[in-house]
């Protein structure tokens, strides 16, 4: 079951940092609301889509999408979008969805 829009907001209101993939600095949530999850970089910032997220929560769920991280990445890139996907895969493990 996909994680409600507003316990990701409240999880990410005051920021976090997560893990990116081995051999990567560490990823800066810093913040969300009703629409985007914003995160930065060392090198830039940008937003992560809500629809984007809960859709590929949802082919999750639904066992349409591998938990696997490396292949989650390419699966969003296909199915879902090109935005941020290595991004989006770490924020989907942060939340427990990728492996």
């Amino acid at each position: 079951m996909a994680v409600p829009w507003s316990e990701i907001v409240a999880r990410y209101s005051g920021g976090a940092q997560l893990p990116s993939m081995p051999g990567a600095r560490t990823l800066q949530v810093t913040g969300a609301d009703d629409e985007y999850i914003y995160v930065s970089h060392r090198l830039w910032s940008d937003k992560l889509t809500r629809a984007y997220l809960e859709k590929a929560m949802a082919l999750l769920d639904e066992g349409r999408m591998t938990r696997d991280y490396a292949s989650v990445i390419d699966h969003y890139r296909t199915f879902i979008a090109d935005e941020r996907p290595t991004t989006a895969a770490t924020v989907l493990k942060d939340l427990g969805y990728v492996d």
